[in-house]
């Protein structure tokens, strides 16, 4: 079967500094993927390319069997915006910084992406954004505006937002990173649900490792661009074999 997302040789550098060194990867349609590794190991740069927000120097990635790249004279370039539009649909991305608007209820910030997007008409849109809503205990915060609610309330509905595109991969990059210590438990929790309750496609990124153990089917473990730990969560969090991998779930722990 082919898998849903392909990668092949990816490599991307800033500068001097090479961030992902032809990188290959393969990831089933329904797969829960938990990134993890040291900062700047490449585990971001892998969801925005996803996300067709970085160019590449080197190699090909695919989502449901379609091109993101075309090879040119100077490297590799996105496809043209007309064969990358339906690619870009079937991706959602929840940032560490929700990009709510300020000046729409919470349910209009729901509502307002299905309709741009051709998701749903009015009425299916606004059904749709009560019923996850409610999914995120979030409800009764319907009518209010993002500046009255907590940071976790604003990731929720961020994520909320994203679900209802009904995209065929999720991605989520440091969800809880910008939350206050006391909140980042009720966004991990929906986030929970959410994989449990859907056959989506999710890779997160995440140094949060409890939460990526209980969440993922797979783990894969990052440093300088490449994968050095790739398995399911018992085997990389129990017994991994990568010196690198056993070093830096060491010094998670004692950070825990």
């Amino acid at each position: 079967m082919q898998p849903l997302i392909r990668i092949a040789g990816l490599s991307k550098s800033y500068g001097s500094s090479r961030i992902l060194d032809n990188l290959s990867l393969d990831i089933p349609a329904g797969q829960k993927v938990a990134l993890i590794g040291p900062s700047g190991s490449g585990k971001t740069t892998i969801l925005r390319i996803l996300m067709t927000l970085e160019s590449i120097d080197s190699g090909q990635v695919e989502i449901g069997g379609a091109r993101l790249f075309d090879e040119t004279a100077t490297g590799p370039a996105y496809v043209a915006e007309r064969r990358l539009r339906p690619i870009r649909a079937q991706v959602g991305m929840v940032f560490q910084h929700f990009g709510l608007f300020p000046h729409l209820t919470v349910e209009r910030n729901i509502v307002l992406p299905q309709i741009l997007n051709r998701v749903a008409s009015e009425p299916e849109a606004r059904r749709k954004a009560m019923e996850l809503l409610d999914l995120m205990g979030l409800a009764d915060k319907a009518a209010h505006y993002p500046d009255r609610l907590s940071g976790g309330q604003k990731q929720r509905v961020a994520i909320a937002r994203a679900l209802a595109l009904q995209p065929r991969v999720m991605l989520f990059d440091e969800p809880t990173s910008a939350l206050d210590p006391l909140r980042v438990n009720e966004v991990l929790q929906v986030l929970h649900a959410v994989a449990r309750t859907t056959d989506m496609t999710m890779l997160l990124v995440t140094h949060e490792m409890s939460f990526a153990r209980n969440f993922a089917d797979r783990v894969l473990f990052f440093d300088h661009g490449r994968i050095v730990e790739d398995g399911p969560p018992d085997a990389v969090f129990d017994t991994p074999r990568d010196p690198r991998t056993q070093a830096f779930l060491r010094l998670s722990s004692q950070g825990e």
